[in-house]
């Protein structure tokens, strides 16, 4: 029996069971662990190659019907999205208000991003990403403060403009190939013309907006910096692996045609401002969530040049950079929600916890090193993939980008950790500390992300093995000259 349909099918099972249990606290917790624990299991029994829902299948030549594609580099995202999802559903049973909903919303969006990642039905993509744009706006709404109602209306109003765009380029390239099946359209895409550049263009608005790359970056960091720490965690992950299926499907469609050059300049671009723009605002902050939020925002850019250079290393290189980006930043924004827990996120009115927490000081200092590309943690190994890309290809000037930004990210971190943990603080705050319970379950969350930077920092060729041969069917060799 093959399992994949499972990984979309019994999480929204289990959303519907849950909405169903308000306020039956005790049941929501104990099932909520047992979903999380099926969840890891799902992808490894699964079955690769192409699933058709229905049993449709290929009919005169052509795919009929809804169809996933299941290889390795799926599967390697898969399971990372399902063990972020576990740790951060497991993290929030501490949380005592409106469990079931963020239990509902959170396995609604775990469905929808999986999908997004299988399909190989373009429709099928777009109903998935609505649900998730939805659903990262219901997450928020539950912080239940005014600036996170805001945050979510905004994030609504303009999805509904981006997604509705992201229709209408879907509805140019059906009209160009008379198909919604992504292997089957892209033998139809070999002659240009108008309605295919169109279709191209929106969905690469579909993509910025789902990512968080410019011009929507500012919507998405404010979607982080309004929700609780570990959902921020959860919504991260979702925006990273939307730019890596909505990515791998650009690329599996349009890599390698000639009138694809001219995307593939603005692909890199808006990669490059993300990285440029969100760790020049997350300098600029003084509110911890928010700059991780930005730089959330700029480690996509990182990701999205990674895949929009084209090339088989660049390809492994993003989606590489996509599943370290997810671990460490988790790490980090479960780290600020224990320290929020003991006063807020206003790095002013903090300091002092190194004494007090000094196990959750030393992981978030790893994640920290992690996300500034330090070894042996698993995001320098993931950067330097990145920067051989970019010079694989002569463009040495995106690797002196890199190393310019990770450095900023360097300093900002470690601004952050020394106001977080080793700035002196009178003894009233220190009683104050003490008085505020740390969650422990957020602390066992943390303490496996912290753990997998370091193994994957130390032996990254177990993802990176997972990655190679989907990344040589879909990528392009070529050198800028």
């Amino acid at each position: 029996m093959n399992y994949l349909p499972m990984i979309i099918v019994f999480p929204l099972i289990m959303a519907i069971i849950m909405n169903l249990l308000h306020g039956k606290e005790k049941a929501v917790k104990y099932i909520t662990f047992i979903t999380a624990a099926i969840l890891i299991v799902l992808p490894f029994i699964s079955q690769y190659g192409y699933y058709y829902f229905g049993g449709h299948g290929v009919v005169d030549g052509w795919v009929s019907g809804i169809a996933y594609l299941y290889n390795p580099a799926k599967q390697a995202v898969i399971v990372t999205l399902s063990l972020i999802a576990s740790l951060v559903l497991i993290t929030g049973m501490g949380e005592k208000l409106k469990n079931n909903m963020f239990v509902t919303l959170s396995l609604m969006g775990f469905a929808s991003i999986a999908a997004i990642v299988l399909a190989d039905d373009i429709f099928n993509l777009y109903v998935f990403f609505e649900i998730v744009s939805i659903v990262q706006a219901g997450l928020v709404f539950l912080s239940g403060t005014e600036e996170a109602y805001k945050a979510g209306l905004r994030y609504m109003i303009m999805g509904n403009v981006a997604a509705a765009l992201m229709l209408l380029g879907i509805a140019f390239l059906l009209a160009s190939t008379g198909t919604l099946n992504i292997t089957d359209m892209k033998n139809y895409l070999l002659v240009d013309n108008p309605m295919i550049y169109g279709g191209l263009l929106l969905l690469i608005i579909g993509l910025a907006y789902g990512a968080g790359l410019p011009p929507f970056h500012n919507v998405k960091a404010d979607l982080y910096a309004r929700s609780k720490g570990f959902i921020s965690a959860m919504l991260q992950t979702y925006s990273k692996f939307v730019l890596v299926g909505l990515m791998l499907i650009i690329l599996k469609l349009f890599n390698g045609l000639d009138y694809f050059a001219s995307a593939h300049g603005v692909l890199i671009a808006l990669g490059v401002l993300a990285m440029v723009f969100g760790v020049v605002m997350a300098l600029l902050q003084s509110d911890y969530k928010k700059l991780l939020a930005y730089h959330a925002i700029s480690q996509g850019g990182y990701v999205a040049t990674g895949l929009a250079l084209g090339t088989p290393l660049g390809i492994v290189a993003g989606i590489f950079h996509a599943i370290n980006h997810v671990i460490y930043k988790s790490a980090l924004f479960l780290g600020a929600y224990i320290v929020s827990c003991k006063r807020g996120s206003n790095l002013h009115k903090l300091g002092g916890l190194l004494p007090l927490m000094p196990s959750v000081a030393f992981m978030v200092l790893c994640a920290k090193l992690a996300i500034s590309g330090i070894p042996p943690f698993n995001g320098f190994q993931s950067k330097w993939m990145l920067a051989q890309a970019a010079m694989q290809v002569n463009m040495p000037e995106i690797t002196i980008i890199m190393i310019i930004v990770s450095i900023g990210t360097f300093v900002s971190m470690m601004k952050a950790f020394y106001l977080i943990y080793l700035k002196p603080v009178d003894e009233e705050t220190l009683k104050e500390y003490e008085n505020k319970e740390v969650p422990k379950l957020a602390v066992f969350s943390l303490f496996v992300l912290t753990a997998l930077c370091i193994i994957i920092g130390i032996y990254p060729d177990i993802v990176i093995n997972y990655l190679w041969d989907y990344a040589k069917e879909i990528g392009v060799n070529y050198y800028l000259k």
